[in-house]
């Protein structure tokens, strides 16, 4: 099921235009490419206004090229930034003005077992999920 934004206490379309695809390029001969490929695909999400992007490491991690596509069309070129081991997460730094907003930091205080949850990743609201 489809998110529907009247139901929601934020902006969906602002936060699901924050959601953006992840692709990468690794050498044949990286250490990990025999594994994970040398062509990764996945979703990140902006987190600062400066375009930083949080992202899955594996996406990253030995990456030569990476590109960031977002809901409006726009491509850019992004460097891996950092890749944190313990959390398995990473960061690519656009090279280039991303023009999506940052996702807002929220809080799980609120949160109680049975709420209702929206799951997204780059495509918009016809890639999004109300569990």
């Amino acid at each position: 099921m489809q998110p529907n934004a009247e139901e929601l206490r934020f902006d969906l379309e602002a936060a699901l235009d924050s959601m953006v695809l992840v692709r990468s390029e690794v050498p044949e001969d990286a250490f990990t490419a025999g594994i994970l490929g040398t062509e990764r695909v996945g979703n990140g999400v902006v987190i600062r206004d400066d375009g930083l992007v949080l992202t899955i490491g594996y996406l990253i991690t030995e990456a030569t090229t990476i590109w960031l596509n977002t809901n409006r069309g726009a491509a850019v070129a992004g460097h891996p930034l950092a890749y944190d081991q313990a959390t398995g997460f990473g960061l690519v730094q656009p090279l280039g003005k991303l023009a999506a907003p940052a996702l807002p930091r929220g809080t799980a205080a609120s949160c109680r077992v049975g709420d209702d949850v929206v799951v997204a990743g780059h495509g918009g609201r016809k890639h999004a999920l109300k569990a």
